[in-house]
């Protein structure tokens, strides 16, 4: 997760839809025409917070040996925008990595 803010931050595309696509329908093409309009929400203060977030792994809930639940608690710091509508996320262990899958 702590990846994933990170690349939105810097505006990585590559890193971004990597670590997200599972979690859109239309998966890699639908994050890489939608994710360029998401780095155009973020002000400059939010893309510094995301490159700085960290993520309380004490918050971190295990859904087996390869799930996690992420609480909106375990993420700061973080974009404003998030603070509006507080996810919880989920990530599973794809392919020798940590993606999100919703």
């Amino acid at each position: 997760m702590e990846e994933f803010h990170h690349a939105l931050g810097a505006k990585d595309l590559d890193t971004v839809c990597r670590i997200s696509a599972p979690a859109y329908d239309g998966g890699m093409k639908e994050c890489r025409s939608l994710t360029p309009m998401l780095f155009e929400m973020f002000t400059p203060a939010d893309l510094k917070n995301l490159k700085a977030t960290r993520v309380d792994r004490a918050k971190v809930k295990s859904k087996g040996p390869d799930q996690v639940t992420i609480p909106p608690n375990a993420i700061a710091p973080k974009a404003t925008i998030m603070d509006g509508d507080p996810k919880i996320f989920t990530m599973g262990w794809r392919g020798g990595t940590w993606v999100i899958i919703d």
